[in-house]
């Protein structure tokens, strides 16, 4: 059962927080899978002890065998970050030659190791008085009812606007100082030449988790975990407390104090459920592949026979909505497309924040076909990003209140080299992309309305500043290149 109990049951609660709410079928699913498989499991070991009490025959090691390779899986899931060298495979061949060359040496050695691995199997078979109540509690506790977006009535439409446009994973080093042979960034570079160019940005984290709640909140936060609502809990570099969050200093509720109506379109974090309050107009998606497939919109029963595979689930008349990771993003990015054209050509929102899963990896664009939903590299990604800030552009400048728009673009981290080498989707152009080493600076630009000329800033700039940046924005403190540049040059 680890494989399929280590995501949800992390203390963080990673896969809770980042799905729409309520999870309840899904932990219902876990739950009768997890009673079925430790009672089949009692009645195995139980049938073994009376037909091998004294561990002398081969069916032990196949038991112990097949046991391992299942611990293997699940923390090779558990550190999906940081890949395990070893396989299932490797692991049952291992524990096999061991057993087979005890076996055939002496018989005592075999039984003295087969019944320390019993003991090890009595030991973990503990984590039953734990496991088991988690699960009743994450199965029947009330969750709340998430939305995927909402709008809220706005006090007037919008005279000016702010829209900060967030690409995930975009490395400053790849679109400016060191673009690769066969890509080329026309939006990018058309932009950055009547705009604020930041090209020393200090990054502020590695994990959007981190990064994005940082910046909306002006606290450097170091660490983050959910309740069984969905609520986020973090702890900041000053404060090693775990504190709710947010607590009404976001900078969407700091914007709609000062007078801004506020908008958010989102990706990964659960932006419509954390600033509720906070926000007139919101949509979020993190669409996930559950391990097992299971799914909230099955029944617990459904859920429960998941894990059996995809044939047992089209003969159940399930189907399968998403078969490859890359259908997964395109699905997300376009979903996330199709609202922010919408909300950017109303008057409604004056603050707008826009947050895409591109050019984050895997690759699900082919610059060369320009098709979205197939397997690429972070390469790809990267035109696709400059061809969204060219479509964006097009519909700020177009808008009613594109003469009034200040347009932020960012990243909240480089392109992480070391996470995503090991990984499968690691494609040929991204190793050589890689052989100049890991660039931490993200991206950062800002065009303010009418401006027609480049500022470069190459100074250090911390990341985490930009939430003062962006209050100084909403207090009318910034409001062209000449007033940014010399509030950067302030200590």
């Amino acid at each position: 059962m680890l494989p399929l109990l280590w995501l949800n049951l992390t203390p963080s609660r990673e896969t809770h927080y980042h799905e729409l709410l309520p999870m309840n079928p899904v932990y219902q699913g876990l739950l009768i899978d997890f009673v079925v498989v430790v009672s089949a499991c009692v009645l195995i070991i139980w049938l073994l002890d009376r037909w091998d009490s004294r561990c002398r025959t081969l069916l032990w090691l196949l038991a112990m065998a097949m046991l391992a390779t299942r611990v293997e899986r699940g923390l090779d899931i558990a550190t999906d970050r940081y890949p395990l060298i070893t396989t299932p495979s490797r692991i049952f061949l291992g524990v096999t030659v061991l057993g087979l060359l005890l076996w055939l040496l002496r018989r005592s050695w075999y039984t003295g190791a087969m019944r320390g691995l019993r003991v090890v199997v009595l030991l973990m078979g503990f984590c039953v008085f734990w496991i088991l109540p988690e699960l009743a509690l994450m199965a029947f506790h009330p969750e709340p009812h998430d939305t995927a977006g909402f709008s809220h009535p706005v006090a007037a439409p919008a005279q000016r606007r702010i829209v900060w446009i967030l690409f995930d994973e975009a490395s400053y080093d790849l679109l400016f100082d060191h673009p690769q042979p066969g890509t080329d960034y026309p939006n990018f570079d058309r932009i950055a030449a009547n705009s604020v160019l930041f090209s020393d940005v200090r990054p502020g984290g590695d994990f959007t988790e981190l990064v994005i709640p940082s910046l909306l909140s002006g606290h450097d936060i170091t660490d983050v975990k959910s309740d069984l609502d969905g609520q986020l809990l973090v702890r900041t570099q000053d404060d090693g407390h775990w504190r709710p969050y947010p607590d009404r200093r976001s900078l969407f509720a700091d914007a709609q104090q000062l007078g801004w109506s506020t908008g958010a379109i989102g990706w990964y974090n659960p932006y419509c459920r954390l600033f509720a309050s906070e926000l007139n107009d919101c949509y979020w998606t993190f669409t996930t592949r559950l391990y097992g497939h299971y799914s909230p919109t099955r029944s617990a029963l459904v859920n429960a026979v998941a894990p059996l595979g995809k044939s047992v689930l089209h003969s159940l008349g399930q189907p399968i909505l998403y078969t490859t990771d890359w259908q997964v993003h395109a699905d997300d990015y376009q979903r996330l497309m199709q609202r922010s054209v919408p909300e950017i050509a109303s008057s409604r929102v004056g603050f707008l924040f826009i947050h895409l899963p591109l050019p984050h990896p895997g690759g699900f664009y082919n610059r060369r076909t320009g098709q979205i939903g197939v397997p690429g590299s972070y390469l790809d990604n990267l035109a696709l990003t400059d061809r969204t800030l060219g479509e964006l552009m097009r519909d700020i400048d177009s808008s009613p209140l594109g003469p009034e728009t200040t347009v932020i673009i960012s990243s909240d981290h480089a392109w992480r080299i070391w996470l995503w080498r090991p990984l499968p989707g690691w494609a040929p152009e991204d190793a050589r992309a890689a052989r100049s080493g890991f660039d931490p600076r993200p991206l950062l630009m800002v065009h303010f309305p009418e401006e027609t000329a480049g500022v470069s800033i190459p100074s250090p700039f911390p990341l985490l500043r930009m939430h003062a940046m962006l209050e100084a924005m909403f207090a009318g403190k910034i409001q062209d290149a000449a007033q940014l540049k010399a509030w950067v040059a302030q200590p």
